[in-house]
Protein backbone atom coordinates (compact mmCIF):
# COMPACT_ATOMS: atom_id res chain seq x y z
CA UNK A 1 0.00 0.00 0.00
CA UNK A 2 1.25 3.30 -0.49
CA UNK A 3 1.49 6.37 1.63
CA UNK A 4 -0.89 9.39 1.73
CA UNK A 5 2.44 11.17 -1.04
CA UNK A 6 1.06 8.63 -3.92
CA UNK A 7 -2.40 9.37 -4.75
CA UNK A 8 -5.28 11.03 -3.57
CA UNK A 9 -9.28 11.55 -3.94
CA UNK A 10 -11.16 13.08 -1.73
CA UNK A 11 -15.21 13.56 -1.39
CA UNK A 12 -16.35 15.61 0.83
CA UNK A 13 -13.29 15.65 3.14
CA UNK A 14 -12.68 11.43 3.13
CA UNK A 15 -9.83 9.91 1.40
CA UNK A 16 -10.90 7.05 -0.80
CA UNK A 17 -8.94 4.30 -2.24
CA UNK A 18 -8.15 4.01 -5.52
CA UNK A 19 -7.70 0.55 -7.13
CA UNK A 20 -4.59 -1.21 -8.30
CA UNK A 21 -3.09 -5.07 -8.22
CA UNK A 22 -0.22 -5.52 -6.81
CA UNK A 23 0.85 -8.89 -9.00
CA UNK A 24 3.13 -6.27 -10.50
CA UNK A 25 5.51 -7.50 -13.08
CA UNK A 26 8.91 -6.82 -11.54
CA UNK A 27 11.02 -9.47 -12.54
CA UNK A 28 14.29 -7.69 -14.87
CA UNK A 29 14.11 -10.37 -17.05
CA UNK A 30 10.45 -10.58 -17.99
CA UNK A 31 8.17 -8.57 -20.16
CA UNK A 32 6.33 -6.46 -17.61
CA UNK A 33 2.61 -6.83 -18.82
CA UNK A 34 0.82 -7.43 -15.91
CA UNK A 35 -1.56 -5.36 -14.04
CA UNK A 36 0.25 -1.61 -12.54
CA UNK A 37 -0.45 0.63 -9.77
CA UNK A 38 -2.66 2.88 -11.97
CA UNK A 39 0.28 3.94 -14.30
CA UNK A 40 -1.24 5.12 -17.75
CA UNK A 41 0.83 3.91 -20.28
CA UNK A 42 3.11 5.58 -22.26
CA UNK A 43 3.06 6.56 -25.88
CA UNK A 44 2.79 3.58 -28.32
CA UNK A 45 6.33 2.85 -29.33
CA UNK A 46 7.28 1.61 -25.33
CA UNK A 47 7.02 -1.78 -25.65
CA UNK A 48 4.97 -2.55 -23.15
CA UNK A 49 1.04 -2.91 -22.36
CA UNK A 50 -0.91 -1.82 -20.13
CA UNK A 51 -3.76 -3.80 -17.73
CA UNK A 52 -6.05 -1.85 -15.67
CA UNK A 53 -6.37 -2.75 -12.27
CA UNK A 54 -8.95 -4.01 -10.07
CA UNK A 55 -9.85 -1.50 -7.37
CA UNK A 56 -9.13 -3.10 -3.78
CA UNK A 57 -6.24 -1.72 -2.65
CA UNK A 58 -5.96 2.57 -0.81
CA UNK A 59 -3.23 5.44 -1.58
CA UNK A 60 -1.05 3.91 -4.59
CA UNK A 61 1.38 5.72 -6.93
CA UNK A 62 0.40 7.52 -9.93
CA UNK A 63 2.59 7.47 -12.26
CA UNK A 64 1.59 8.60 -15.94
CA UNK A 65 1.66 10.10 -19.10
CA UNK A 66 -0.12 11.34 -21.79
CA UNK A 67 -1.71 8.06 -24.12
CA UNK A 68 -3.74 6.19 -26.09
CA UNK A 69 -6.33 4.89 -23.84
CA UNK A 70 -8.85 3.83 -25.70
CA UNK A 71 -8.17 0.44 -26.97
CA UNK A 72 -10.52 -2.61 -25.22
CA UNK A 73 -8.83 -3.83 -22.19
CA UNK A 74 -8.67 -6.90 -20.65
CA UNK A 75 -10.17 -5.95 -16.91
CA UNK A 76 -13.16 -8.34 -17.62
CA UNK A 77 -12.95 -11.83 -16.48
CA UNK A 78 -13.25 -14.60 -18.70
CA UNK A 79 -16.89 -15.15 -18.25
CA UNK A 80 -17.25 -11.62 -18.23
CA UNK A 81 -15.98 -10.74 -21.83
CA UNK A 82 -17.71 -10.89 -25.08
CA UNK A 83 -16.16 -13.10 -28.23
CA UNK A 84 -15.31 -11.79 -31.43
CA UNK A 85 -18.38 -11.38 -33.51
CA UNK A 86 -19.18 -9.61 -36.46
CA UNK A 87 -22.50 -7.23 -36.51
CA UNK A 88 -25.26 -7.45 -39.07
CA UNK A 89 -24.11 -5.55 -42.11
CA UNK A 90 -27.21 -2.77 -42.58
CA UNK A 91 -26.27 0.39 -42.55
CA UNK A 92 -27.53 2.92 -40.25
CA UNK A 93 -29.65 4.43 -42.67
CA UNK A 94 -31.69 1.64 -42.56
CA UNK A 95 -32.80 2.72 -38.46
CA UNK A 96 -34.49 6.49 -38.23
CA UNK A 97 -33.60 7.01 -34.48
CA UNK A 98 -30.02 6.25 -35.15
CA UNK A 99 -29.91 8.82 -37.87
CA UNK A 100 -32.37 11.66 -35.72
CA UNK A 101 -29.72 11.33 -33.18
CA UNK A 102 -26.79 12.06 -35.85
CA UNK A 103 -27.89 14.99 -37.30
CA UNK A 104 -28.54 16.25 -34.03
CA UNK A 105 -25.08 15.14 -32.37
CA UNK A 106 -22.92 17.27 -34.84
CA UNK A 107 -24.29 20.97 -34.25
CA UNK A 108 -24.23 20.11 -30.34
CA UNK A 109 -20.55 18.58 -30.93
CA UNK A 110 -19.41 21.88 -32.69
CA UNK A 111 -20.15 24.27 -29.91
CA UNK A 112 -18.67 22.14 -27.39
CA UNK A 113 -15.39 21.80 -29.19
CA UNK A 114 -15.52 25.31 -30.15
CA UNK A 115 -16.03 26.19 -26.84
CA UNK A 116 -14.23 24.20 -24.31
CA UNK A 117 -10.96 22.47 -26.36
CA UNK A 118 -8.74 21.43 -24.88
CA UNK A 119 -9.92 20.36 -21.68
CA UNK A 120 -6.40 19.11 -20.49
CA UNK A 121 -6.66 16.94 -17.59
CA UNK A 122 -6.45 18.88 -14.18
CA UNK A 123 -6.80 22.02 -16.08
CA UNK A 124 -8.63 25.02 -15.60
CA UNK A 125 -10.22 24.51 -18.83
CA UNK A 126 -11.15 20.67 -17.65
CA UNK A 127 -12.94 22.69 -14.68
CA UNK A 128 -14.76 24.83 -17.54
CA UNK A 129 -16.14 22.12 -19.39
CA UNK A 130 -17.17 20.67 -16.21
CA UNK A 131 -19.24 23.48 -15.17
CA UNK A 132 -20.74 23.99 -18.34
CA UNK A 133 -22.07 20.06 -18.43
CA UNK A 134 -23.32 20.93 -15.12
CA UNK A 135 -25.16 23.94 -16.08
CA UNK A 136 -25.99 21.59 -19.45
CA UNK A 137 -27.60 19.17 -17.20
CA UNK A 138 -29.29 21.47 -14.80
CA UNK A 139 -31.23 23.30 -18.17
CA UNK A 140 -32.48 19.73 -18.59
CA UNK A 141 -33.72 19.21 -15.01
CA UNK A 142 -31.20 16.73 -13.68
CA UNK A 143 -30.04 17.46 -10.08
CA UNK A 144 -25.94 17.85 -10.45
CA UNK A 145 -23.21 17.72 -8.27
CA UNK A 146 -19.41 18.25 -8.87
CA UNK A 147 -17.82 15.11 -6.90
CA UNK A 148 -13.57 16.65 -6.44
CA UNK A 149 -11.30 14.31 -7.31
CA UNK A 150 -7.32 14.87 -6.67
CA UNK A 151 -4.13 12.99 -7.86
CA UNK A 152 -0.64 12.75 -7.92
CA UNK A 153 0.86 13.28 -11.34
CA UNK A 154 3.87 12.59 -12.43
CA UNK A 155 3.92 14.63 -15.56
CA UNK A 156 5.99 13.99 -18.70
CA UNK A 157 6.20 17.67 -20.21
CA UNK A 158 10.21 17.42 -19.80
CA UNK A 159 12.41 14.44 -19.65
CA UNK A 160 13.09 11.86 -16.60
CA UNK A 161 16.47 11.79 -17.91
CA UNK A 162 19.33 14.48 -18.87
CA UNK A 163 23.13 14.72 -19.67
CA UNK A 164 25.02 17.13 -18.00
CA UNK A 165 27.05 19.49 -20.95
CA UNK A 166 26.27 20.74 -24.48
CA UNK A 167 26.13 18.63 -27.58
CA UNK A 168 24.33 15.49 -25.53
CA UNK A 169 21.85 13.11 -26.77
CA UNK A 170 18.39 12.67 -25.69
CA UNK A 171 16.93 9.92 -23.74
CA UNK A 172 13.28 9.18 -23.56
CA UNK A 173 13.07 6.92 -20.42
CA UNK A 174 10.22 5.67 -18.18
CA UNK A 175 9.97 6.03 -14.00
CA UNK A 176 9.02 2.61 -12.86
CA UNK A 177 5.94 2.12 -11.19
CA UNK A 178 6.38 2.55 -7.24
CA UNK A 179 9.69 4.70 -8.08
CA UNK A 180 11.21 7.40 -5.53
CA UNK A 181 11.03 10.59 -6.31
CA UNK A 182 13.27 13.22 -6.30
CA UNK A 183 15.70 15.76 -8.84
CA UNK A 184 19.14 14.73 -8.13
CA UNK A 185 22.62 15.44 -10.81
CA UNK A 186 25.27 13.03 -10.09
CA UNK A 187 27.77 10.88 -11.56
CA UNK A 188 27.12 7.15 -13.59
CA UNK A 189 28.58 4.39 -12.79
CA UNK A 190 27.80 1.13 -14.34
CA UNK A 191 27.45 -1.73 -12.40
CA UNK A 192 26.14 -4.62 -14.82
CA UNK A 193 22.95 -6.12 -13.54
CA UNK A 194 23.22 -5.28 -9.92
CA UNK A 195 23.91 -8.60 -8.67
CA UNK A 196 26.17 -8.43 -5.06
CA UNK A 197 29.45 -8.89 -6.97
CA UNK A 198 28.52 -6.33 -9.37
CA UNK A 199 28.79 -3.58 -6.70
CA UNK A 200 32.30 -2.05 -5.97
CA UNK A 201 33.47 -2.39 -2.96
CA UNK A 202 34.26 1.57 -2.00
CA UNK A 203 30.01 1.71 -2.45
CA UNK A 204 27.91 4.00 -5.13
CA UNK A 205 27.60 6.89 -2.60
CA UNK A 206 26.20 10.02 -4.49
CA UNK A 207 26.04 8.16 -7.93
CA UNK A 208 23.59 7.16 -10.24
CA UNK A 209 23.26 3.61 -10.88
CA UNK A 210 23.43 2.16 -14.59
CA UNK A 211 21.99 -1.63 -14.87
CA UNK A 212 20.96 -3.45 -16.97
CA UNK A 213 17.82 -5.31 -16.83
CA UNK A 214 17.60 -9.16 -16.71
CA UNK A 215 18.18 -12.19 -14.14
CA UNK A 216 16.56 -10.66 -10.80
CA UNK A 217 13.69 -8.04 -9.89
CA UNK A 218 14.38 -4.47 -10.72
CA UNK A 219 12.76 -4.11 -6.79
CA UNK A 220 16.90 -6.29 -6.04
CA UNK A 221 18.36 -3.75 -8.44
CA UNK A 222 17.40 -1.14 -7.03
CA UNK A 223 17.30 -1.93 -3.70
CA UNK A 224 20.76 -3.31 -3.92
CA UNK A 225 22.40 -0.01 -5.34
CA UNK A 226 20.29 2.32 -3.08
CA UNK A 227 21.91 0.31 0.20
CA UNK A 228 25.25 0.70 -1.79
CA UNK A 229 24.51 4.82 -1.63
CA UNK A 230 23.46 5.46 -5.00
CA UNK A 231 21.12 8.01 -5.36
CA UNK A 232 19.26 7.13 -8.67
CA UNK A 233 18.93 3.68 -10.83
CA UNK A 234 18.49 3.98 -14.32
CA UNK A 235 18.30 0.57 -15.59
CA UNK A 236 18.31 -0.05 -19.39
CA UNK A 237 16.37 -3.04 -21.38
CA UNK A 238 18.15 -6.43 -22.28
CA UNK A 239 15.85 -6.37 -25.47
CA UNK A 240 14.67 -3.78 -27.99
CA UNK A 241 12.84 -0.43 -26.76
CA UNK A 242 11.91 0.44 -23.76
CA UNK A 243 9.67 -0.78 -20.63
CA UNK A 244 7.37 -0.12 -18.10
CA UNK A 245 8.80 -1.37 -15.03
CA UNK A 246 7.86 -1.94 -11.52
CA UNK A 247 8.86 -2.03 -7.95
CA UNK A 248 6.89 -3.76 -5.40
CA UNK A 249 7.38 -1.46 -2.47
CA UNK A 250 7.94 2.02 -2.71
CA UNK A 251 11.05 2.96 -4.10
CA UNK A 252 13.38 4.83 -1.74
CA UNK A 253 15.46 6.75 -4.91
CA UNK A 254 14.43 7.65 -8.49
CA UNK A 255 13.93 5.05 -10.50
CA UNK A 256 13.78 4.91 -14.66
CA UNK A 257 14.21 2.51 -17.84
CA UNK A 258 15.63 3.41 -20.86
CA UNK A 259 15.94 1.17 -24.18
CA UNK A 260 18.23 -1.19 -24.94
CA UNK A 261 19.51 1.29 -27.70
CA UNK A 262 19.54 4.04 -25.49
CA UNK A 263 21.15 1.87 -22.96
CA UNK A 264 24.25 1.05 -24.62
CA UNK A 265 24.83 4.92 -25.85
CA UNK A 266 24.68 5.78 -22.78
CA UNK A 267 27.15 2.98 -21.50
CA UNK A 268 29.58 4.20 -24.65
CA UNK A 269 29.21 7.86 -23.44
CA UNK A 270 29.93 6.87 -19.64
CA UNK A 271 33.43 4.46 -21.49
CA UNK A 272 34.36 7.66 -23.58
CA UNK A 273 33.84 10.23 -20.65
CA UNK A 274 34.29 8.40 -16.84
CA UNK A 275 32.01 10.36 -14.32
CA UNK A 276 29.74 11.47 -16.99
CA UNK A 277 27.03 13.55 -14.95
CA UNK A 278 23.25 12.49 -15.12
CA UNK A 279 20.37 14.44 -14.24
CA UNK A 280 17.29 11.95 -12.57
CA UNK A 281 14.52 13.80 -12.51
CA UNK A 282 10.88 12.37 -11.03
CA UNK A 283 8.55 14.45 -9.47
CA UNK A 284 4.93 14.45 -8.43
CA UNK A 285 2.47 17.67 -8.90
CA UNK A 286 -0.97 17.59 -7.34
CA UNK A 287 -4.29 17.95 -10.00
CA UNK A 288 -7.26 19.04 -9.01
CA UNK A 289 -10.74 17.49 -11.14
CA UNK A 290 -13.71 16.66 -10.48
CA UNK A 291 -16.83 14.46 -11.80
CA UNK A 292 -19.83 16.14 -12.94
CA UNK A 293 -22.88 13.88 -11.53
CA UNK A 294 -26.34 13.97 -12.69
CA UNK A 295 -29.51 12.68 -11.52
CA UNK A 296 -33.02 13.62 -12.12
CA UNK A 297 -35.18 13.81 -8.60
CA UNK A 298 -38.39 12.12 -9.48
CA UNK A 299 -37.09 8.67 -10.68
CA UNK A 300 -37.74 5.25 -8.70
CA UNK A 301 -35.98 5.10 -5.61
CA UNK A 302 -36.26 1.61 -4.66
CA UNK A 303 -35.65 -0.24 -8.29
CA UNK A 304 -32.36 0.33 -8.50
CA UNK A 305 -29.74 2.66 -11.02
CA UNK A 306 -28.29 2.19 -13.97
CA UNK A 307 -25.61 4.58 -14.92
CA UNK A 308 -24.53 6.21 -18.45
CA UNK A 309 -21.06 7.83 -18.46
CA UNK A 310 -18.23 8.91 -20.27
CA UNK A 311 -15.21 11.41 -19.35
CA UNK A 312 -15.06 14.76 -20.44
CA UNK A 313 -11.36 15.61 -20.24
CA UNK A 314 -8.52 15.46 -23.04
CA UNK A 315 -4.69 15.73 -23.30
CA UNK A 316 -3.06 19.18 -24.53
CA UNK A 317 -2.95 20.54 -28.26
CA UNK A 318 -6.21 19.10 -29.84
CA UNK A 319 -9.96 20.14 -30.05
CA UNK A 320 -10.70 16.13 -28.90
CA UNK A 321 -13.38 15.99 -30.81
CA UNK A 322 -13.74 12.33 -31.16
CA UNK A 323 -12.09 11.86 -27.88
CA UNK A 324 -14.62 12.74 -25.61
CA UNK A 325 -16.80 15.08 -27.23
CA UNK A 326 -18.61 12.35 -28.62
CA UNK A 327 -18.86 10.73 -25.63
CA UNK A 328 -19.80 14.01 -23.53
CA UNK A 329 -22.74 15.14 -26.45
CA UNK A 330 -23.89 11.54 -26.89
CA UNK A 331 -24.86 12.14 -22.88
CA UNK A 332 -26.29 15.10 -23.37
CA UNK A 333 -28.73 13.63 -26.53
CA UNK A 334 -29.50 10.71 -24.13
CA UNK A 335 -30.32 13.14 -20.80
CA UNK A 336 -32.45 15.23 -23.40
CA UNK A 337 -34.58 11.74 -24.64
CA UNK A 338 -34.97 10.55 -21.19
CA UNK A 339 -35.62 13.86 -19.67
CA UNK A 340 -38.71 13.67 -22.08
CA UNK A 341 -39.82 10.29 -21.58
CA UNK A 342 -39.97 11.09 -17.72
CA UNK A 343 -42.85 13.80 -19.31
CA UNK A 344 -44.69 11.78 -20.42
CA UNK A 345 -45.76 7.77 -19.86
CA UNK A 346 -42.22 6.30 -20.33
CA UNK A 347 -40.58 6.49 -17.57
CA UNK A 348 -38.24 3.69 -16.78
CA UNK A 349 -38.63 1.79 -13.58
CA UNK A 350 -35.32 2.47 -11.92
CA UNK A 351 -33.23 5.76 -11.80
CA UNK A 352 -30.84 6.74 -14.74
CA UNK A 353 -27.56 8.42 -13.26
CA UNK A 354 -25.42 10.40 -15.47
CA UNK A 355 -21.79 10.72 -14.73
CA UNK A 356 -19.25 12.60 -16.86
CA UNK A 357 -15.59 11.98 -15.95
CA UNK A 358 -12.74 13.87 -15.26
CA UNK A 359 -9.07 13.40 -15.30
CA UNK A 360 -9.47 10.09 -17.56
CA UNK A 361 -7.08 10.71 -19.79
CA UNK A 362 -3.83 10.30 -17.51
CA UNK A 363 -5.06 6.76 -15.99
CA UNK A 364 -8.81 6.76 -15.53
CA UNK A 365 -8.71 8.19 -12.36
CA UNK A 366 -12.37 9.93 -12.27
CA UNK A 367 -14.12 6.73 -12.75
CA UNK A 368 -11.96 4.53 -10.35
CA UNK A 369 -12.67 7.52 -7.63
CA UNK A 370 -16.27 7.57 -8.87
CA UNK A 371 -16.73 3.69 -7.86
CA UNK A 372 -14.24 3.33 -5.00
CA UNK A 373 -16.54 6.06 -3.75
CA UNK A 374 -19.45 3.50 -3.72
CA UNK A 375 -20.52 1.18 -0.40
CA UNK A 376 -21.25 -2.12 -1.24
CA UNK A 377 -25.44 -1.08 -0.89
CA UNK A 378 -24.50 1.72 -3.47
CA UNK A 379 -22.93 -0.95 -6.02
CA UNK A 380 -25.61 -3.44 -5.30
CA UNK A 381 -27.80 -0.93 -6.64
CA UNK A 382 -26.36 -0.30 -9.88
CA UNK A 383 -27.73 -2.19 -12.37
CA UNK A 384 -25.29 -1.84 -15.46
CA UNK A 385 -22.87 1.03 -16.74
CA UNK A 386 -22.93 1.76 -19.94
CA UNK A 387 -19.71 4.12 -20.98
CA UNK A 388 -19.53 6.36 -24.25
CA UNK A 389 -15.89 7.22 -25.51
CA UNK A 390 -14.21 7.81 -28.69
CA UNK A 391 -16.52 7.21 -31.04
CA UNK A 392 -15.54 9.72 -33.91
CA UNK A 393 -13.63 7.30 -36.39
CA UNK A 394 -14.36 3.43 -37.56
CA UNK A 395 -16.72 1.42 -37.07
CA UNK A 396 -19.57 1.00 -34.00
CA UNK A 397 -18.51 -1.62 -31.70
CA UNK A 398 -18.56 -2.83 -28.56
CA UNK A 399 -16.80 -4.28 -25.52
CA UNK A 400 -17.69 -5.21 -22.22
CA UNK A 401 -19.90 -7.61 -19.91
CA UNK A 402 -21.37 -10.55 -22.17
CA UNK A 403 -24.77 -10.63 -20.76
CA UNK A 404 -24.63 -6.35 -22.00
CA UNK A 405 -22.87 -7.53 -25.13
CA UNK A 406 -25.64 -10.27 -25.84
CA UNK A 407 -28.12 -7.07 -25.56
CA UNK A 408 -26.60 -4.59 -27.70
CA UNK A 409 -26.01 -7.32 -30.57
CA UNK A 410 -29.68 -8.34 -30.42
CA UNK A 411 -31.08 -4.91 -30.36
CA UNK A 412 -28.46 -3.94 -33.00
CA UNK A 413 -29.03 -6.77 -35.45
CA UNK A 414 -33.13 -6.38 -35.15
CA UNK A 415 -32.69 -2.46 -35.98
CA UNK A 416 -30.67 -2.55 -38.91
CA UNK A 417 -27.59 -1.39 -36.84
CA UNK A 418 -23.89 -2.41 -37.95
CA UNK A 419 -22.29 -3.35 -34.91
CA UNK A 420 -19.16 -4.68 -34.11
CA UNK A 421 -19.15 -6.82 -30.59
CA UNK A 422 -15.19 -7.37 -30.01
CA UNK A 423 -13.15 -8.94 -27.23
CA UNK A 424 -11.51 -7.45 -24.58
CA UNK A 425 -7.82 -7.35 -25.73
CA UNK A 426 -4.52 -6.85 -23.65
CA UNK A 427 -4.04 -2.99 -24.19
CA UNK A 428 -5.57 0.32 -22.90
CA UNK A 429 -8.67 1.53 -21.19
CA UNK A 430 -11.94 3.39 -20.46
CA UNK A 431 -14.14 4.24 -17.70
CA UNK A 432 -16.37 1.00 -17.93
CA UNK A 433 -13.58 -0.95 -16.45
CA UNK A 434 -13.43 0.13 -12.78
CA UNK A 435 -17.41 -0.72 -12.77
CA UNK A 436 -16.06 -4.43 -14.01
CA UNK A 437 -13.45 -4.75 -11.63
CA UNK A 438 -16.01 -3.90 -8.75
CA UNK A 439 -18.70 -6.93 -10.14
CA UNK A 440 -20.88 -4.71 -11.74
CA UNK A 441 -21.98 -5.34 -15.81
CA UNK A 442 -20.91 -2.51 -18.13
CA UNK A 443 -20.42 -2.21 -21.72
CA UNK A 444 -18.21 0.31 -24.15
CA UNK A 445 -19.22 2.06 -26.56
CA UNK A 446 -16.65 3.33 -28.99
CA UNK A 447 -15.19 3.82 -33.06
CA UNK A 448 -12.59 1.04 -33.72
CA UNK A 449 -10.46 3.62 -35.71
CA UNK A 450 -8.02 5.01 -32.56
CA UNK A 451 -5.68 6.49 -35.16
CA UNK A 452 -5.84 10.53 -34.59
CA UNK A 453 -6.95 10.16 -30.89
CA UNK A 454 -5.47 11.93 -28.49
CA UNK A 455 -3.35 14.25 -31.43
CA UNK A 456 -4.10 17.11 -32.81
CA UNK A 457 -6.11 15.86 -35.18
CA UNK A 458 -8.81 14.45 -33.58
CA UNK A 459 -11.04 17.44 -35.13
CA UNK A 460 -14.34 18.21 -35.75
CA UNK A 461 -14.17 17.32 -39.63
CA UNK A 462 -12.87 13.90 -39.25
CA UNK A 463 -16.07 12.83 -36.88
CA UNK A 464 -18.39 10.46 -38.51
CA UNK A 465 -21.45 11.09 -36.36
CA UNK A 466 -23.10 8.03 -37.71
CA UNK A 467 -21.42 5.97 -34.92
CA UNK A 468 -22.74 8.47 -31.98
CA UNK A 469 -26.56 8.01 -33.50
CA UNK A 470 -25.79 3.79 -33.68
CA UNK A 471 -25.05 3.85 -29.80
CA UNK A 472 -26.97 6.17 -29.24
CA UNK A 473 -30.01 4.42 -30.78
CA UNK A 474 -28.87 1.11 -29.48
CA UNK A 475 -28.33 2.11 -25.56
CA UNK A 476 -32.23 3.90 -25.48
CA UNK A 477 -33.68 0.59 -26.71
CA UNK A 478 -31.08 -1.31 -24.18
CA UNK A 479 -32.79 1.33 -21.34
CA UNK A 480 -36.30 -0.93 -21.94
CA UNK A 481 -34.43 -3.97 -21.10
CA UNK A 482 -33.72 -3.80 -18.17
CA UNK A 483 -35.77 -4.48 -15.21
CA UNK A 484 -36.24 -3.01 -11.66
CA UNK A 485 -33.83 -4.21 -9.46
CA UNK A 486 -35.61 -4.23 -5.64
CA UNK A 487 -33.48 -2.89 -3.06
CA UNK A 488 -32.94 -4.47 0.45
Amino acid sequence: MKTARRLICNVSGVTLAIALILALAACGDAVDDAPQSAQASPPPSVASEQVLPPTAAPIVTAVVSPSITKTPTATATAQDTSNISTGATATIDANPDAERLSERAMPLLTQFVANYSPRQSGTAGELAAAEFIRAYMEDLGYETKLQPVEVEHIPWDEPFVTLAGEGRPEFFSIPLSNTGYGDVTAPVVHVDRAFEEDIPDEGLQGVVALVERGEITFEEKVNRVADAGAVAAIIYNNERENFRGALQSDGRVPAVSLSQEQGRELLRLLNDEPGIQARVKVKPVMLDSQNVIAEADDQPADCGVVVLGGHYDSVANTQAAGDNGTGVVSLFLLAEELARANDGEGMLPYAVRFVFFGVEEIGIYGSMHYVDALDEADKAEIIAMLNFDAMGQGDASIQGSAQLADIATSIATDAGISLNRVQATHGFGSDHAPFINAGIPALFFFGNDFSIINSPDDVLEEVDPSIMGAHMAIALEMLQEFECKPQE
